[in-house]
């Protein structure tokens, strides 16, 4: 019995020293990786204290929105009629100041581009734009409305800033003040699909325009109305001449919704060019044919009262940069027919020559009366400082007014 109790004495200090042992041992590892993470965190400059870059990415997505599943119809909400053939606007940029005789043909203009600097909603002008009081002034003192356009094709319109309520919301403030204070009479919300060679990347930034576009449109149309009242402000849309956007030669997506968010709008303007190359840019038939983007859109339920329609005062050969703007080939070409629509041309002086497809005088004048049997709202053009000056006989902008004053 003595030996026994011996030998369970043994045991136990035996299996003690060896849990004290292991006790230690394992502090001892739990000390180092306490030591080793906190010597990271001060010499990694990527970690912040107590928030890492992956606990950031996971607090945006957890902020961004569920994408509405609501469609509006003419009950939610329904805009003032705006007269048919009544509207004849054209796009600046870069600072460009029309003349008076410019402005005399026109009825709008569309300022381009006011853009998001951040994912905050804050907002500032793209170059050029230092006179733009100036031109507002000159604007209403020729009797025309002048609209801010937000966007453009180059700006990227993330679910970052569209689909994280607090984001639009200040977008949407940041813009209504932009408004008031520079005397405008309206917005042009020039939301358009980004084009990038990564197209995993580029498909994300694209759905937000399906995920977000009737949440901004119907949330800026109310804080419009509640700003200055409703009808007082103007609210438009530039949207492309189709809506399928290719991203391989087998993947193709429609990435403007079909929810009704027009009804919110006074009206849209199809951006009927860069649809094609060469003889087959912006052609009468891919506006008014069959398969045009007027049928188009009217089937996918805009009505023909809100359509303006789009017309290029430049040529395309290619994409990027292989466009002339429509001055310069009058330039070029001083006695060019006006029924003619493109020309054969080297533009690089390297390459080989190719077709510039264009619309002459003939095609502007047939769109606009095209339009007018059709009761659209009217046409709108990219941009102004494409054309000629008004008392030249090549003149679009004169060749279009007076056909819609006819």
């Amino acid at each position: 019995m003595i030996i026994s109790k011996l030998n369970s004495i043994q045991n136990f200090l035996t299996n003690g020293k060896k849990l004290k042992r292991d006790f230690v041992m394992k502090n001892i590892g739990f000390a180092l990786i306490i030591f080793m993470n906190s010597i990271a965190c001060v010499y990694n400059p990527r970690i912040k204290k107590n928030t890492t870059s992956m606990e950031i990415k996971s607090n945006i997505i957890t902020q961004i929105e569920i994408p509405s599943k609501f469609i509006a119809t003419k009950g939610d909400y329904q805009t003032k009629l705006v007269p048919p053939n009544s509207v004849l606007m054209g796009y600046l940029m870069e600072g460009q100041r029309p003349t008076d005789s410019q402005f005399k043909k026109m009825t709008h203009i569309a300022i381009s581009f006011l853009q998001a600097t951040n994912h905050a909603g804050e907002v500032s002008m793209t170059s050029g734009w230092e006179n733009l009081n100036e031109i507002v002034t000159s604007a209403h003192a020729n009797d025309v409305k002048a609209l801010i356009s937000f966007g453009g094709g180059g700006f990227k319109v993330t679910s970052e800033l569209m689909g994280i309520r607090k984001n639009r919301q200040n977008l949407i403030r940041n813009i209504i003040k932009f408004i008031r204070e520079n005397d405008l009479d309206g917005f042009d919300c020039d939301w358009e699909p980004s084009w990038l060679d990564d197209k995993i990347e580029m498909e994300k930034i694209n759905n937000a325009l399906t995920n977000y576009y009737i949440t901004f449109i119907r949330e800026f149309r109310e804080a419009l109305d509640d700003e200055f009242g409703k009808g007082n402000k103007i609210f438009t849309a530039a949207i492309l001449n189709g809506n399928s956007i290719w991203y391989s030669s087998k993947k193709q997506i429609a990435h403007f919704p079909q929810n009704g968010w027009w009804h919110y709008l006074d009206w849209v303007s199809l951006m009927n060019y860069d649809n094609d190359l060469g003889s087959k840019h912006a052609t009468f038939e891919s506006v008014f044919g069959p398969d045009g983007s007027v049928s188009y859109w009217t089937g996918f339920g805009i009505p023909q009262s809100k359509i303006v329609t789009g017309v290029p005062f430049y040529a395309r050969a290619g994409w990027g940069e292989e466009f002339l703007i429509y001055k310069d080939i009058v330039k070029m070409n001083p006695s060019i027919s006006d029924t003619l629509d493109f020309i054969i041309h080297n533009k690089s002086r390297l390459g080989r020559k190719k077709e510039y497809g264009f619309n002459g005088v003939s095609t502007v004048v047939r769109k606009v009366k095209e339009g007018k049997k059709l009761n659209l709202t009217g046409v709108m053009f990219w941009r102004l400082a494409g054309d000629v000056p008004v008392d030249h006989e090549k003149s679009l902008l004169a060749a279009m007014s007076e056909e819609l004053k006819r």
